[in-house]
Order: structure tokens, then sequence, then C-alpha cells
């Protein structure tokens, strides 16, 4: 998908708040989204995990 006329590309100066993190505390923040991602694949019927046991 194109940009719209007129557009730019624009570089943000603003660092995602993940880059401050230490070393703990991004590896908290991943096992945090891989959590996530279990309990909704446990949601959806364990589709992911299926896959992953083949």
């Amino acid at each position: 998908m194109g940009r719209h006329i007129g557009s730019k590309n624009i570089k943000s100066n603003i660092r995602p708040s993940a880059s401050n993190l230490s070393t703990e505390e991004r590896i908290h923040f991943i096992a945090n989204i891989i959590i996530d991602k279990i309990i909704e694949d446990q949601k959806n019927g364990g589709i992911l995990f299926k896959k992953l046991m083949l």
C-alpha cells in the first residue's frame, strides 16, 4: 500500500518506551507478551500449541 499524496517520510525522534528498560525489565516485558499469546491461544482452542507439537 502506497503513501497518501503529499505525505512525507518523517523520522520520529521518540524512542519506544521498551528501549529504556533494564535487562531484567525487558525479560519480564517479553515474558508477559509470550504469556498473553499462550492465553490467547488457549482461548482459541490451542491451535498454535498443536502446530508447535508436530
